[in-house]
């Protein structure tokens, strides 16, 4: 292994630690990336076809903000965001008791272990996530476990295989001081996306699950696919 190799290695390794998403990389999202992570809601916006009285999961739902504009959207749902890190979860716990959304909860989980019982949810959304999984297989069995049959599961990544340039559009929307920009970037590209997958690594993770629907899909112009499964 170079010496390159193993410092992004390394640094992945930091970026999948709860104990980063506890103490750096999760208060940093939520002050400079949060705002601007909002617009990826428009990713699911017409997909889920929720039923009115429908029961959501948001796997790796960090600080609330997709789990609390479904829950607010979709006022007759009920929306669970489960998280590894325990500092994400209390911020998206303190959002929702500001913003009063009584329909939606925040729980510390693994997705490598969801803490539910069999076919408990009619929907299964994870964005930006699934890079982080110590085995994308299992989390993908797991959702599958928690979806009722007939239900529906959308995830959303960050695409490896995207350009440069629509990585670095991606992150004009972000909040930083200009002077810390150049890190930021280089950080994005080569240790988010550097390190994430591919629509194909992620489609044929999906193999043998029992899915009876797959498609994956990159979204146009946007640094992301979107992997839509139907169980």
């Amino acid at each position: 292994m170079s010496y390159k190799q193993g410092k992004r290695s390394l640094l992945k390794r930091f970026a999948d630690s709860q104990w980063a998403w506890d103490h750096v990389l999760g208060p940093a999202y939520n002050r400079r990336i949060l705002k601007a992570a909002s617009r990826h809601y428009l990713l699911f916006i017409g997909e889920l076809d929720l039923p009115n009285t429908a029961e959501v999961l948001d796997v790796g739902s960090g600080p609330g903000h997709l789990s609390l504009m479904l829950a607010q959207d979709y006022p007759d749902a009920k929306v669970v965001g489960v998280d590894y890190s325990e500092g994400q979860v209390r911020a998206a716990s303190h959002r929702r008791n500001r913003t009063g959304a009584d329909n939606c909860r925040f729980i510390y989980g693994d997705a490598m272990d969801l803490p539910f019982e069999d076919s408990m949810f009619d929907r299964v959304v994870s964005l930006g996530s699934i890079k982080y999984w110590p085995d994308m297989k299992r989390g993908l069995k797991e959702i599958h476990r928690v979806l009722v049959t007939g239900g529906r599961a959308f995830i959303a990544e960050a695409d490896r295989d995207s350009p440069r340039r629509e990585v670095l559009d991606f992150n004009r929307g972000f909040t930083t001081f200009p002077v810390i920009r150049n890190l930021i970037n280089w950080f994005t590209v080569e240790v988010i996306f550097g390190e994430s997958v591919t629509a194909e690594e992620a489609e044929a993770a999906t193999d043998s699950i029992g899915f009876q629907q797959v498609s994956v899909e990159k979204l146009e112009g946007f640094p992301f696919f979107l992997m839509k499964l139907h169980k």
